[in-house]
């Protein structure tokens, strides 16, 4: 039981951390693209949400994967969706997602709440992190007319 529980453990971390080699390659080379070309920030968002959405979806009625589906994500409290199982950090930190406190996690997420179980380094650089949150924002508020 204790090696399935391993093994278990170790495909989790890989597919988080986006390690197989075809997506890799993938991601690398529109990364390079983020750089040759002026992209709107949505789009540059879109192409940087690639490393995340092994681990999360944004649909309306997106599936919890590793990490929680993130439709309605701003203005949310921190651990508080009843579907999915958060760490006592996330659950007890009572943080209120929006663009200042997302960007706070997604830079580093383990210093930003100690004790996450998210295993992501983080995304070192300012404009990709503001690109991200304008993707996200897009894709995971409700129109409102």
């Amino acid at each position: 039981m204790r090696k399935l529980i391993l093994i278990f453990s170790v495909f989790i971390l890989i597919s988080c951390n986006n390690t197989d080699i075809n997506k890799k390659q993938i991601t690398v080379s529109e990364e390079k693209t983020l750089n040759k070309v002026s992209l709107s920030p949505f789009e540059r968002g879109r192409i940087i949400y690639k490393r995340c959405r092994a681990c999360h979806s944004l649909d309306i009625k997106g599936k919890n994967k590793v990490g929680p589906n993130l439709w309605n994500i701003y203005g949310a409290t921190a651990g508080n969706k009843s579907n999915f199982n958060y760490s006592k950090a996330m659950s007890k930190s009572g943080v209120i997602w929006d663009d200042e406190t997302l960007n706070a996690y997604i830079q580093k997420p383990n210093e930003f709440m100690e004790g996450t179980r998210m295993s992501f380094v983080g995304i070192r650089k300012q404009e990709d992190r503001t690109a991200l949150l304008i993707y996200l924002k897009e894709m995971t508020t409700a129109d409102i007319e």
